[in-house]
């Protein structure tokens, strides 16, 4: 052992927990055992840096007990004299968890190493990609500390430098031992993390290497945002939230005195220095407001009203950290196909705090952050909320945020787009992200059955003609729209497919024409960002090549709006121009399938209750294929994913009765999945009798045609008749129509 601290560290938590442990390690005897070391990394480590005070733990030897903010006992750690006893000391931290039912991690080891470990029930057991069996206990690594290694790393410079990504992240996780952390919670299955973190896919054995590295970098970025962002994210976002409230009482008494000094006697001017004062409270407080702004918008944009406030403030710190990692990661893409200079780099965030000392101004890689934002923007302007603005003044923050450029760069990537498309859809793989489910190894079958029941092909211009007619034409039917992109999957096929149909053309022109052609929308503030992302990145390559062939080119921001699709006239705001069309060729995706009842209360539930379908329980699948109506053209086609629920009961009457006068239906088919508690069914249907007047259903009529029914994406399908289309339930026996419409 040491005979003394040599360290000198910064204020993050990595910072924190090895200036803890170095000064353990200087206070233990060179003789000290492991009731010692125990003793020291309780009061050191545990106590001032994970938060356990001395009634929050009790020791026995070389073992100690941590209760969580519950009092439950939620970690076991045993301590080692030295690093042979590592292995003994595991066992006897796995036997005291094995009498205390509550425990989530069992810890062991000293100064030396440290190892951690998860507890798991039977299903988390089942899926884990590596479980240990000790004491009939099961847990899984959670993280491997050598411990003496990063003391040493801290006491030669600061760790950003002295000390790689691998053992940094590893110190980073024991930030899920502080007992806020531990306390029992109904936990939202949406973000559980997974088990294993990387993503298998199919390469060749020449790309092994390759497809290594990119494994390395997502489990990098994957751990920079859980590990390292997140937490000192919702620690900020703790520490604001209670600054909201006294921003809260005395503006509201400002305003009173701005209002009456307005209203007493004398003018207007009586009333100047109140409201001077109120700015200045403002912009006082103008980070505690932007977090409330930005936590409002996912809120609402993104459904969650259902769930409860902790919920939503752990998932709101786990999106905000996204951003910030993916902004990070944009710009070392920018950088690597240089479109930007090194910008965002370790280099440059020492040099930047550097000349900012010397020149007696407080800046720190948040700065820097908002500089390389505005240089980005440059090279592409983003639609897409920011939600993550309010963190960048806050020093924990920017120090995670510091180590995370540290991480990248470890990585580039040199004129490879692609690699860039692989790394960001592989990070939303393991992101564990609210409504974000993509997995590249595993593709979603609907997506291109969808898009070829719709006729939107990639071999063949819409409408005929060449490649050449496709970009002169100005007709809007052949214009797509998704109005709930999700993660961007039918945009981002439908984009594809669109430039194979403009293979050859100039580079600039399919971009124009992509931009011309294709639009999302979504009120979820994260699921505009990561399609509006997707897109650019599969466009990146063109947007190379058309700034090769002229410097100046910039690609104009992507038409993905964040904006409620079915709210026709959104209150304090005006509806983007393209949710406003009734000309588009094509309505294609999945739309939520909200219930009645999880609908927010105030003007989104009212302005639902509009639509002609919003009856009884409806879901809001249903809505989407009425708003569709008027967003198509005469003979433009409808080909969403929708609750297959309004077939066959008292809420799908409305639809099953305008559905016929709307539609021209081509097929219905049921698919995968569970949509408002039920099979989901992909609805194919042409509009029709756009400009005519509702007819009562009980008097009108459908003309009589034929279209496919079936039960499953790959089941073989049967003719049925249009006479059926009643407003009595879509019930039918297996066989078809044949006869009934003369096939």
């Amino acid at each position: 052992m040491s005979e003394g601290s040599h360290s000198a560290y910064g204020g993050g938590f990595v910072e924190r927990a090895v200036r803890a442990a170095d000064g353990a390690e200087a206070a233990l005897d060179a003789d000290a055992d492991a009731a010692d070391v125990a003793a020291v990394l309780s009061a050191t480590l545990f106590g001032e840096v994970l938060g356990y005070g001395t009634d929050g733990y009790e020791r026995d030897g070389r073992v100690a007990r941590f209760r969580d903010d519950d009092g439950a006992v939620a970690v076991t750690f045993a301590a080692a004299g030295d690093a042979d006893e590592v292995g003994a000391a595991v066992v006897a931290a796995f036997e005291a968890a094995s009498t205390e039912p509550s425990v989530r991690y069992v810890a062991a080891g000293g100064v030396d190493r440290l190892l951690v470990f998860e507890v798991l029930d039977d299903e988390e057991a089942a899926e884990a990609a590596e479980v240990r069996t000790v004491a009939g206990v099961r847990a899984s690594p959670h993280t491997d500390i050598p411990l003496g290694d990063v003391i040493e790393a801290g006491r030669r410079g600061k760790l950003s430098q002295t000390l790689r990504p691998g053992p940094q992240i590893a110190v980073a996780k024991l930030a899920t031992l502080r007992p806020a952390e531990l306390t029992p919670v109904e936990r939202d299955e949406e973000f559980d993390a997974p088990a294993e973190r990387t993503v298998d896919v199919d390469v060749d054995a020449d790309d092994d290497d390759d497809d290594d590295e990119l494994e390395t970098l997502v489990g990098t970025l994957r751990d920079c945002l859980a590990d390292v962002l997140a937490p000192a994210i919702a620690d900020a976002q703790a520490r604001l939230a209670d600054e909201v409230a006294a921003f809260d009482d005395r503006a509201a008494a400002l305003r009173d005195a701005a209002s009456d000094a307005a209203n007493g006697d004398g003018d207007d001017t009586a009333a100047g220095p109140a409201r001077r004062r109120l700015l200045a409270h403002e912009a006082e407080y103008a980070d505690a407001r932007a977090l409330r702004a930005a936590y409002g918008t996912w809120v609402r944009g993104a459904g969650r009203t259902g769930f409860t406030p902790s919920e939503n403030r752990r998932a709101f710190a786990r999106v905000v950290a996204f951003q910030l990692v993916e902004e990070a990661l944009l710009v070392q893409v920018f950088e690597g196909m240089d479109f930007l200079d090194d910008t965002l780099t370790g280099e440059a965030v020492e040099r930047f705090e550097t000349f900012a000392e010397a020149a007696g101004v407080e800046r720190d890689v948040g700065d820097l952050f908002a500089i390389a934002r505005e240089r980005s923007a440059a090279v592409y302007d983003r639609r897409a909320p920011d939600l993550a603005g309010w963190a960048l003044d806050d020093d924990d923050v920017a120090e995670a945020l510091s180590r995370t450029v540290w991480y990248l760069d470890h990585f580039t990537f040199d004129g490879d787009p692609e690699r860039a498309v692989a790394a960001y859809d592989r990070l939303l793989s393991v992101a564990d992200l609210p409504r974000i489910d993509t997995d590249p190894g595993d593709p979603d079958p609907l997506v291109p059955a969808l898009l070829d029941a719709a006729g939107y092909r990639s071999d063949e211009p819409i409408g005929g003609g060449d490649a050449a007619d496709e970009v002169a034409t100005a007709d809007e039917a052949v214009d797509l729209l998704d109005p709930a992109v999700g993660d961007g999957r039918y945009l981002l096929a439908a984009s594809e497919r669109l430039r194979e149909r403009l293979a050859g053309v100039d580079y600039a022109e399919r971009l124009a024409v992509v931009r011309a052609r294709l639009t999302g929308a979504s009120p979820d503030p994260l699921a505009c960002r990561v399609t509006e992302t997707r897109l650019f990145l599969r466009l990146l390559s063109d947007y190379q090549e058309a700034r090769w062939e002229d410097p100046d080119y910039t690609l104009d921001t992507l038409p993905v709006y964040c904006t409620d699709p079915l709210m026709r006239e959104e209150p304090g705001t005006e509806t983007p121009e393209p949710l406003d069309r009734d000309d588009y060729g094509f309505v294609v995706g999945a739309p939520p399938t909200t219930l009645r009842r999880d609908v927010a209360a105030g003007p989104v539930d009212e302005a639902y209750a509009d639509y002609e379908t919003a009856y009884y329980t409806y879901d809001t699948s249903a809505l989407y294929v009425e708003r569709a109506s008027e967003w198509l053209a005469e003979n433009g086609t409808l080909a969403l994913r929708v609750a297959g629920r309004f077939r066959d009961t008292r809420f799908g009457l409305k639809l099953r009765e305008r559905l016929p006068q709307w539609y021209r239906l081509e097929t219905l088919r049921e698919v995968d999945g569970v949509a408002a508690g039920g099979t989901p069914v992909l609805l194919v249907a042409r509009r029709f009798r756009k400009n005519e007047a509702f007819v009562d259903p009980e008097e009108y009529a459908p003309p009589t045609y034929g279209f496919d029914y079936a039960e499953g994406l790959a089941a073989p399908s049967v003719r049925r008749s249009s006479t059926r289309l009643t407003g009595d339930e879509w019930v039918w026996e297996a066989d078809g129509d044949d006869d009934e419409i003369g096939i």
